[in-house]
């Protein structure tokens, strides 16, 4: 399903943006690389989940064939260590991507922390922003604050934090209860990303009312995106505005010797 943001830009539900005038697919938060990994300890996370994100990808390229793709964020969390096959799996990958002469790049918030053995062997090389037409695209962890654009009529689209929005819905009961979604955001000063794996998803959700005027929203469940009135949806109830982050495992065996 798509929304047309603008002539320009078209939201796509299975994550991703879409610059028609610059033939550009923009993605954020893939975590490639994690099947071959996962595949080889036990995970509570089932492999449907990667095959799908496989599927996603692919048919996005199939329905845009995009000359160019911009990946937001790192390739795996920190660009990782790669375990197994897991090197040959992101190298086939990316063998992929670049049918045809399609050229790859990686948007990350600091390039020179950002080598790592996740992009050996991918021909990828991180730069810190790309301007593609009138926009620049970024991955920085911000909503609300950024630098003044040029040109003016352009807009930074972010894909360092994802947006969540609590949203009132009924229950099976037919009871008052709420969901958790993610979100593409419009603030007036840039487009904010949604993940396209669903396992990176935000840990706060954005208060309407913290939000400018000319702020929009669209809501992703399933393949459905759906608009969101900002100015008709309710305050969020307490219990529901952050999600508990998981700890890292540093920080829980060095909790374990003390």
């Amino acid at each position: 399903m798509q929304a047309q943001f603008s002539e320009d830009v078209v939201l796509d539900s299975r994550r991703a943006l879409w610059l028609p005038r610059q033939k550009t697919l923009v993605l954020s938060d893939l975590f490639f690389g994690l099947g071959a990994a996962r595949r080889r300890r036990p995970d509570p996370m089932p492999a449907t989940a990667h095959l799908e994100i496989w599927e996603r990808v692919f048919s996005l390229m199939d329905d845009y064939a995009p000359e160019q793709v911009a990946l937001l964020g790192d390739l795996k969390p920190s660009q990782g260590n790669v375990e197994g096959d897991e090197a040959e799996e992101l190298r086939t990958i990316f063998r992929k991507l670049k049918t045809g002469g399609r050229t790859v790049i990686q948007v990350v918030g600091h390039p020179e922390r950002s080598g790592g053995p996740a992009l050996e062997g991918t021909g990828i090389q991180p730069v810190e922003q790309l301007h593609v037409g009138p926009f620049t695209l970024m991955h920085r962890r911000r909503i609300f604050v950024y630098p003044r654009h040029d040109p003016a009529h352009g807009f930074w689209i972010n894909g360092g934090v994802h947006p969540l929005f609590a949203v009132p819905c009924l229950d099976p009961t037919g009871a008052p209860d709420w969901l958790r979604l993610p979100a593409f955001l419009y603030t007036g000063y840039a487009l904010v990303m949604p993940p396209f794996v669903s396992y990176a998803q935000g840990f706060e959700v954005i208060q309407p009312e913290r939000l400018p005027r000319q702020a929009r929203a669209w809501t992703l469940l399933a393949d459905r995106l759906s608009p969101l009135v900002l100015t008709e949806l309710p305050p969020t109830p307490e219990h529901l505005r952050t999600l508990t982050r998981p700890a890292r495992k540093g920080k829980e065996m060095g909790k374990s010797k003390e």
